[in-house]
């Protein structure tokens, strides 16, 4: 898959990671691909939140491990300062509590740093287009350990409180925007929890959530 012709950036991009050899090639890469009005750099999330200043910024990409940047929620931290833009984290990570995390925080995407350089290019694209894009890993269902190392089943339910609200109102019926001014929430935020719901249950779609979510209540 490649990415769509009119998937472009219509501003500048935010890369922030504190590998500079990543940045730089991610940053050819982009520019090859999404013709940005110019391409920004951070190593450190202090940086990042200077660099967010910048009002031509339309997407940032960030890194979870950078210093600076002690956990997924202080994502916040960007979505608070800059509400218009689009955040895409690129992580080594693909651990659920970090994706879970990260969703929870406001994120526009999840790719992992694995993910083959045409996948990224059309995941990006996808966000850029107005999807949440969430990875398929967030689907499976991996045995965890107690504190004396034992194996335990997974968690009831995979999803977070806020999700199960939404599949609850989901499973009634109704739409995105019905569902927002329920849980007085805007209508790209329900967005955003649908299709984390949708990866984390396996759904193929909303009626297809209805239909199995109540195991996941």
């Amino acid at each position: 898959m490649i990415l769509k012709p009119d998937a472009i950036c219509p501003g500048a991009i935010l890369i922030a990671d504190d590998h500079q050899i990543f940045r730089d090639g991610l940053c050819r890469v982009l520019q090859g691909a999404l013709a940005p009005s110019d391409v920004l750099q951070a190593e450190n999330f202090e940086q990042t939140l200077e660099h967010l200043g910048n009002r031509g910024i339309a997407l940032a990409i960030i890194d979870l491990g950078m210093p600076g940047l002690s956990s997924p929620r202080d994502l916040t931290k960007i979505r608070r300062a800059r509400p218009e833009v689009l955040v895409i984290v690129l992580s080594g990570s693909d651990r659920r509590e970090d994706i879970l995390a990260a969703l929870e925080a406001g994120v526009h995407g999840y790719i992992v740093k694995s993910t083959r350089t045409k996948d990224l290019l059309a995941q990006v694209g996808r966000v850029l287009d107005g999807e949440i894009y969430v990875p398929a890993v967030l689907a499976d269902l991996p045995q965890v350990n107690d504190h004396a190392g034992c194996e335990v089943q997974p968690r009831d339910s995979v999803l977070t409180a806020r999700q199960q609200d939404v599949l609850r109102l989901i499973i009634d019926g109704l739409p995105n925007k019905a569902i927002g001014k329920a849980l007085d929430v805007s209508e790209g935020t329900v967005k955003m929890h649908v299709a984390a719901i949708l990866r984390a249950t396996g759904a193929s779609n909303r009626a297809h959530a209805a239909a199995i979510g109540k195991k996941y209540l």
